[in-house]
């Protein structure tokens, strides 16, 4: 199964809004009202705080960083999930997406981090390999787990990775898929290879994605190597081949988050992309079309933690234990249609609507989880390694 056919979600998803109160607005609509700074402003008790900022902290506060288009958003612009929380805990949340990229978010903080200097955020949101680095250089608070008791509904697959065995550090947020994205309307036909990205056809409307662990492990693939054994001699090759496709002008630009602005302005015929982001915005662009590519593709899992000295460390912890509620859980992903780490979340979205307990995207089956890849693990040799070849193939 290669093709999925996303339904979008006005229209046929009642039961979603009967429950959220929320309808999903247009993306540009919702880039507008939240403003360049990248900043919700949330109803109620929400504090409003440039990214990042050195908020005083206290005891009712929390400020949590994450990336775009990761949380649930009703008509009234408020976040029912965070609502739940505010009511039930009465901390004040200041939410801020400020994670376009995670070497851009590290190469960001990590000097105030190295320094020992708070950040101003309590939570962040990174993925596996980049948790590995930050949990390595000790730049996160271990976790009290009496404060997260929902903890116990971590899926079982995901409870001892091997860069955080014990979860003393981390706890998933979401996991997804990096396959391709693009414009049928521009492409002209469906795309279900890999080799599609470096089609002539499409040069100079190709989009890739920044980092080691999402387009170098998909160049391997297209090598018929498995990204989870391969060298790293493998790695740099690959990083190698992506050079090529770049100074040639096949690809336009290698991207953060911000590849999906360019596919939705039509920047872009194709692109590497994240799941989550083509169902979120098929409502916008309707010619907007997922493919597993044939070859594989890459599974993720994206991380909560806390930066080192944040202000409001057991309010973080309160954070995750809430979003760790099956409810809460299904809720969230009823909306951003990503795979939820929580046990107990697919039956709670039954009652959301059924057909989202066998949507393969939110709960993936085994058939597609066998066709799935993770990135290798690296030491800091060998990552130094990597990151420099994939610096270099982007011109960075």
């Amino acid at each position: 199964m290669n093709q999925i056919a996303i339904p979008r979600r006005r229209g046929n998803r009642d039961a979603i809004l009967a429950l959220l109160a929320s309808n999903r607005i247009d993306r540009r609509e919702f880039l507008k009202r939240v403003g360049a700074s990248g900043v919700l402003m949330l109803g109620g008790p929400a504090l409003l705080a440039a990214c990042g900022g050195g908020g005083a902290g206290g005891d009712n506060e929390l400020f949590v960083d994450n990336w775009i288009e990761y949380i649930d958003v009703a008509d009234d612009d408020s976040n029912p999930t965070i609502t739940k929380f505010q009511e039930a805990t009465g901390i004040s949340v200041t939410y801020t997406e400020g994670v376009n990229s995670n070497e851009d978010w590290f190469g960001k903080y990590q000097p105030q981090l190295a320094a020992g200097q708070p950040l101003g955020i309590d939570l962040t949101v990174l993925t596996d390999y980049m948790a590995a680095r930050m949990i390595r250089l000790g730049y996160v608070e271990t976790l009290d787990h009496a404060n997260i008791p929902n903890m116990s509904n971590l899926a079982a697959a995901l409870r001892s990775p091997d860069f955080d065995p014990n979860r003393d550090y981390s706890l998933p947020w979401q996991s997804g898929f990096t396959g391709i994205g693009y414009d049928i309307e521009l492409t002209g036909r469906e795309i279900t290879s890999l080799n599609d990205l470096l089609d002539p056809a499409f040069a100079g409307q190709v989009g890739l994605l920044e980092g080691y662990n999402d387009t170098v492990p998909l160049f391997l693939l297209m090598e018929g190597k498995d990204p989870t054994t391969a060298s790293v001699d493998d790695y740099v090759a690959a990083a190698g081949r992506i050079g090529e496709a770049v100074a040639s002008g096949q690809v336009r630009q290698v991207y953060g988050n911000d590849y999906l602005d360019a596919l939705l302005a039509g920047d872009l015929a194709v692109a590497l992309a994240w799941s989550g982001d083509i169902v979120a915005n098929q409502e916008s662009v309707p010619s907007l079309r997922w493919s597993f590519p044939e070859e594989g593709f890459m599974i993720w899992n994206d991380n909560m933690m806390i930066p080192k000295g944040a202000a409001n460390k057991a309010n973080a912890e309160a954070w995750m234990n809430h979003y760790y509620d099956p409810v809460i859980a299904a809720e969230l992903a009823a909306y951003i249609w990503y795979v939820s780490p929580v046990n107990g979340a697919r039956e709670a979205v039954a009652d959301i609507d059924p057909a989202l307990a066998e949507e393969p995207l939110i709960f993936p089956t085994a058939e597609l989880l066998a066709n799935s890849h993770i990135v290798r693990a690296f030491n800091e040799e060998e990552e130094a390694i990597v990151n420099e070849a994939v610096a270099e193939a982007a011109g960075v």
